[in-house]
């Protein structure tokens, strides 16, 4: 796994340098992820290096619920709304690119994401990718697209727990 430390975006972060290449995430990280979370609408995880609050990375995560007509009847389980996590945001600094971080970041996610369903609960992780490169992403780790929208994509918490093991 990563050298990178990971936690919960505090003030003390350093955000001034992050760039990953795409400006919307950017701006989001700089411009809203604090203001998020001090709301209660997301909560955004980074990593930063062990010695430095420079921050490499992030993702954000949200509770989240799906309609029944948006996946197939096995995912919806009998249920007319799905109740779940949006991985809203995932982001490398572009320094970071190339190196096979991208799955260590998506598993960071997944990852507590399953610690937040075991206490609350919660049967779909949910994504939007912004590009049909990050559905592609997406895809590797097993997420499938909805119903008439390949960029959203979901997988049960269920699955993400068993890959994850004990």
């Amino acid at each position: 796994m990563t050298a990178w430390t990971s936690a919960s975006l505090d003030a003390h972060h350093d955000l001034h340098e992050f760039d990953c290449g795409v400006p919307v995430l950017n701006e989001w990280l700089k411009g809203h992820a604090m203001s998020a979370a001090n709301r209660g609408t997301a909560r955004t995880y980074v990593w930063t290096d062990a010695d430095s609050d420079h921050v490499v990375a992030y993702y954000a995560i949200t509770p989240h619920v799906v309609k029944r007509d948006e996946v197939s009847s096995k995912l919806a389980s009998g249920l007319a709304v799905i109740p779940g996590y949006l991985l809203a945001e995932l982001a490398l600094d572009q320094s970071l690119h190339g190196q096979g971080l991208g799955g260590e970041l998506l598993h960071d996610a997944l990852s507590r994401m399953v610690e937040a369903a075991n206490v609350a609960s919660g049967r779909l992780i949910v994504v939007d990718a912004i590009d049909d490169t990050a559905a592609k992403f997406y895809q590797r780790y097993d997420f499938q697209p909805v119903k008439d929208n390949p960029r959203r994509l979901v997988i049960k918490i269920a699955a993400v727990r068993h890959a994850l093991g004990p």
